[in-house]
C-alpha cells in the first residue's frame, strides 16, 4: 500500500509540476513570427555574403553560391576571391594585375567555351564542346587545339582533320553549358547537361599558363567577382586536360 501510495504522490506532483510550465508558457508574450522570421532570413543573407563573397557587397546569388561550393568541396585551399569594380574590363592588364594583387599579367585568364563546328555525333567520339582556360596575354589557336584533341585518340582512330572546326561558342550555348553569363564564366560548378550525356564539359588548361606561372585568376561566377588559385589546387580539383591551345599576343 505504501508503494501504491508513493507512486500516486509522484504522479501528482509530475502532474502539478508539467501545469506549471505550462502556465509559465503562457505568460510569454505571443512573438510575431512572421516579423521574427523577416530577422533570421536577413540574418542569414548576411552571413551568406560573408561566407561566399564580401560582406560590402549586396550581388550574392546562386552562381556565385555554386562555383564557391564547388571550390570548397574539392578543397582548394589556396581559393582567394576578389570583388573588382564594373569598369574592370575597361582597364588595361597592369591595371586589371594591380587590383587584384597578381605580380604578372599572365595570371590573369579568361574561361572560353568553344564548339566543334563539324561535330558528327554519329561518327564522332570526341566532345563538341570544350571549355578552354587561357591567359589574357595569348589567344587560342583553333589550328593548335584541332590538332591536340584530334590527338586524344590513338593513332588508328583518330578523325579525319576535316571533322573538326573549332569555334567560339554561341551565347546561348555558353549560358547554357556552364551556367554562368558572359565574363563571369567559372570552371568551377559546371552545370551537368543532357547534350554531355549528363557530363560536364570537359576542361582544357592551356600548356603556356603551366611554364609560365603558378597562380591564376578566373572568372568567379559572378562579371565582378574573380576567383584566384594556385596551379596546383586547380590541376587536383578539376583534372583538365593540359594542352598546347595558345599563342602568345
Amino acid at each position: 500500500m505504501d508503494d501504491e501510495n508513493e507512486k500516486l504522490k509522484l504522479m501528482k506532483n509530475s502532474h502539478e509540476g508539467t501545469q506549471r510550465a505550462i502556465d509559465r508558457t503562457n505568460e510569454i508574450p505571443f512573438l510575431d513570427m512572421p516579423e521574427e522570421l523577416v530577422k533570421i532570413g536577413q540574418r542569414i543573407s548576411e552571413l551568406e555574403k560573408i561566407h561566399y563573397c564580401d560582406i560590402s557587397s549586396n550581388q550574392l546569388d546562386k552562381s556565385i553560391i555554386r562555383a564557391r561550393r564547388s571550390v570548397e568541396q574539392k578543397q582548394c585551399y589556396s581559393a582567394q576571391w576578389k570583388w573588382v569594380p564594373s569598369n574592370y574590363y575597361d582597364l588595361n592588364l597592369s591595371q586589371r594585375a594591380e587590383l587584384l594583387s597578381a605580380f604578372d599579367t599572365r595570371q590573369l585568364c579568361k574561361v572560353v567555351l568553344m564548339e566543334n563546328r563539324n561535330y558528327d555525333s554519329t561518327v564522332c567520339t570526341n566532345e563538341q564542346f570544350f571549355l578552354i582556360v587561357v591567359q589574357y596575354d595569348a589567344t587560342i589557336s583553333t589550328q593548335k587545339l584541332q590538332r591536340e584533341v584530334r590527338c586524344l585518340r590513338p593513332p588508328k582512330t583518330r578523325l579525319d582533320v576535316s571533322k573538326f572546326n573549332f569555334r567560339l561558342a554561341n551565347e546561348v550555348d555558353n549560358d547554357r553549358l556552364t551556367g554562368y553569363q558572359h565574363n563571369s564564366v567559372s570552371p568551377f560548378g559546371l552545370l551537368p547537361v543532357a547534350a554531355q550525356n549528363g557530363k560536364c564539359v570537359p576542361i582544357i588548361l592551356s600548356a603556356a599558363i603551366v611554364k609560365t606561372v603558378n597562380f591564376i585568376w578566373m572568372g568567379g561566377g559572378h562579371v565582378d567577382l574573380k576567383l584566384g588559385m594556385s596551379i596546383d589546387d586547380f590541376s587536383n580539383a578539376l583534372k583538365p586536360l593540359i594542352l598546347d591551345v595558345s599563342d602568345e599576343r
